[in-house]
């Protein structure tokens, strides 16, 4: 029962990130300066997709640029499910699943990109801040951090119904809440990262990248 569970809510998601999974691999061909960049392609080598479900995000992303490898971070019992897609998607040569639990102590496993898809609002900050922590240490020099969020605005008028409806939703069901950008620039900041900055994705889904000194 608990399988088909994990099941469901993974194909839940899937119907809610499809749009964003499918135009992620845009942001990886960016440079710091958001110019898209081809040479950068080169120096991409491994993701790491932190509590990464149905590996959809990695999937996109390794049929987008040949010579990624993916590896998605999952709880013990979820990397059997995991693996379900990752082979039906026929990148099992290409994507790994490490099992592990993103809230222990653990360290993360080394990776030029670290995504975190929605994965943030439903954590306290306290955990958000560890996770940043370990993000840094795993990444080498250049490496990037990449949040793919429903962001509030960074004032209440910028805020779309979407996210602000997502982030009242937030407060009876889940530890956290809806970020607003600045609040991420401030706290990859605070954790070493460099050139903090937006990019929108699909409809009002962004993402917030940061580089690794």
């Amino acid at each position: 029962q608990k399988a088909n569970n994990a099941r469901g809510f993974m194909r839940h998601m899937d119907s809610q990130s499809w749009s964003c999974a499918k135009a992620f691999p845009t942001v990886l061909l960016l440079d710091d300066d958001e110019h898209p960049s081809n040479n950068d392609t080169q120096k991409i080598t491994t993701l790491l997709d932190v509590g990464g479900g149905s590996a959809l995000y990695t999937i996109k992303a390794v049929r987008a640029i040949p010579n990624l490898q993916g590896n998605v971070l999952e709880l013990p019992a979820i990397r059997p499910i995991t693996n379900e897609y990752i082979a039906a998607a026929g990148f099992s040569d290409r994507i790994v699943v490490t099992a592990g639990d993103f809230c222990s102590d653990e360290g993360f496993p080394d990776a030029d990109i670290v995504l975190f898809a929605n994965i943030f609002h439903d954590w306290p900050d306290t955990t958000n801040l560890s996770l940043l922590r370990k993000t840094f240490a795993c990444l080498r020099s250049g490496g990037r951090i990449v949040i793919s969020e429903l962001l509030l605005g960074d004032d209440l008028k910028s805020s779309s119904s979407a996210s602000t409806s997502m982030n009242v939703i937030m407060i009876p069901w889940t530890k956290g809440r809806q970020y607003r950008p600045k609040e991420l620039f401030l706290r990859l900041t605070n954790a070493g990262f460099v050139n903090p900055r937006l990019h929108k994705l699909v409809d009002d889904y962004s993402v917030v990248i940061a580089t690794k000194p």
